[in-house]
């Protein structure tokens, strides 16, 4: 994941962000190595987002969200993550985003294209994060968290999920879209301030595992190719599709790790959404069955 160089114990993909008491959230580098979360268990990546994607118009995506560190500076030098509306009050990122973090430290813009624009979108201040309980016992594989806002985003349509347990939307070679502010470039860090699309290709499950040891294909699946893929600065946001006579989007995976960014052999990994055993297990915690009665889950 993406984090200060005082968690630098695993990769992730997590863009720079600095927080109101001077940590930082993310790490922007040129180091092969990315920071991580407080469990290590993935190869790390260089330090880039969305790569071989394109800019997208304002209001293309209203129910993407930014994760911001606190303070007063540009939100594009604030912003550190992705994630999406999941209900009018709950934002769904990736777990190694706000791990060990404090709801205060926190805010999130839903709705805004361009990061520095201060009158696009919705911001809300966080009230709680709850992160699933299997990734805080160090199970990275279940890499979600949700956000709890101070008041609900109205006027948008939430994303939608899978049915839990289907694997119908994740067939290998589907291709799927994924969004974020993440690095652009492979080779010299270059984080954009609007929003950037990518069409990415789902992979096996077989070859998912042949590439990452650690891979569950019980709660993960891959996506991308060479050339194109979610980079640092897009963990936490959505790869989604859209349906032929459906509305709204329906999201399958949260950013969550790679070895690389678009590199031939190494897909990106995503936390699927529309896992049986990601929502079951939800329940362990106090925090994660209120999440699922308050999603009616």
């Amino acid at each position: 994941m993406r984090l200060s160089p005082a968690h630098r114990t695993a990769p992730r993909r997590i863009a720079a962000a600095a927080i109101a008491a001077g940590a930082v959230l993310g790490l922007v580098g040129t180091s092969a190595g990315t920071a991580g979360a407080a469990t290590p268990a993935h190869p790390g990546r260089p330090d880039k987002p969305i790569i071989g994607g394109t800019e997208k118009p304002v209001g293309a995506y209203p129910f993407m969200a930014a994760l911001l560190a606190k303070g007063r500076g540009n939100p594009h030098d604030r912003q550190f993550c992705g994630g999406s509306l999941l209900e009018p009050g709950v934002v769904m990122t990736a777990a190694h985003c706000v791990v060990g973090e404090q709801p205060k430290q926190l805010e999130t813009v839903v709705g805004r294209t361009v990061l520095s624009k201060k009158n696009q979108g919705h911001v809300r201040n966080v009230t709680d994060i709850v992160v699933h309980p299997r990734y805080a016992r160090g199970q990275e594989a279940y890499d979600i968290a949700f956000l709890i806002l101070d008041k609900p985003v109205t006027g948008t349509a939430p994303v939608n999920l899978p049915t839990a347990g289907t694997d119908a939307l994740i067939r290998p070679g589907a291709k799927a879209t994924v969004i974020g502010w993440g690095n652009t470039d492979t080779e010299v860090p270059n984080y954009p301030d609007r929003i950037r699309a990518v069409d990415v290709p789902i992979v096996s499950h077989i070859e998912c595992k042949a590439s990452y040891p650690g891979y569950d294909k019980k709660v993960n699946v891959c996506a991308g190719v060479e050339g194109k893929d979610s980079c640092q600065g897009d963990s936490g946001g959505p790869m989604f599709r859209k349906l032929p006579g459906r509305r709204g989007v329906y999201q399958v995976g949260i950013v969550s790790y790679g070895d690389g960014c678009a590199a031939q052999g190494a897909p990106g990994v995503y936390t699927y959404t529309g896992s049986a055993k990601l929502w079951d297990t939800l329940g362990e915690s106090a925090q994660g069955r209120k999440v699922k009665r308050l999603l009616g889950r």
